[in-house]
């Protein structure tokens, strides 16, 4: 990764092609103003459910059936759902999945990135820090030193994870909720707004409060 704010060579900004965004809810929206705002073209939106939208636009951009993306496009997926696994595997082998990386995001050295991940405004990312496949973190949200954040995760706006913490894969983090350090959060578990983690959370569970307990379990994530 880059050492400084701005996009590193894997990210969009560094490549000609335009972007397919998948889906075509509020998020895909969000992902074409922040696209814009970095100076990316969105060339199309993708709908995978509803097949009367062929055809029409968003943004004004045509939205294209799933099928007819074309082979070797460049795409992210605008879902904030953990469970956008299902539609990146329909294109999983057909398209390239980039990343996209807000230039005002602040990514120390030593962190590295997967493939599809969006990194949006404000963000900040602390040293040596493992971001795995199509992780969406949103505006201002913070993630401390030596922490991995598994493929799928979400992270919502000012959720604030320390060092040293691992978060399983698609899991899901709540605006303004907080995971102190040396923490582990189970895979498709989800910590719920404004919850203060303080001990390890178990897979496939919600936990709510201050500080956080179980509310639920046997749950996939949000």
């Amino acid at each position: 990764m880059c050492p400084c704010t701005k996009p590193d060579s894997d990210s969009l900004s560094a490549h000609p092609a335009p972007l397919h965004i998948l889906g075509t809810g509020v998020l895909a929206e969000e992902f074409f103003a922040l696209a814009a705002h970095m100076g990316v073209e969105v060339c199309a939106f993708v709908e995978n459910i509803d097949r009367t939208k062929s055809g029409t636009t968003l943004c004004g951009r045509p939205i294209l059936w799933v099928d007819d993306v074309p082979d070797g496009a460049q795409c992210l997926c605008a879902l904030s759902t953990t469970t956008r696994e299902r539609y990146i595997d329909q294109l999983r082998n057909r398209v390239v999945f980039t990343r996209l990386i807000h230039p005002s995001a602040l990514i120390l050295p030593g962190t590295s990135m997967g493939e599809g991940t969006v990194v949006s405004m404000g963000a900040l990312i602390a040293s040596n820090t493992t971001i795995g496949e199509h992780v969406f973190i949103n505006r201002g949200a913070s993630i401390g030193h030596h922490t991995r954040i598994g493929n799928f995760v979400t992270i919502q706006p000012r959720a604030n994870i320390a060092g040293l913490v691992n978060i399983g894969a698609s899991a899901y983090v709540g605006m303004s909720a907080v995971v102190t350090e040396r923490r582990t959060v189970g895979s498709g578990s989800t910590i719920a707004a404004g919850a203060v983690v303080v001990d390890d959370v178990p897979e496939h569970v919600l936990v709510a409060g201050v500080p956080a307990v179980v509310k639920k379990r046997g749950i996939d994530a949000r």
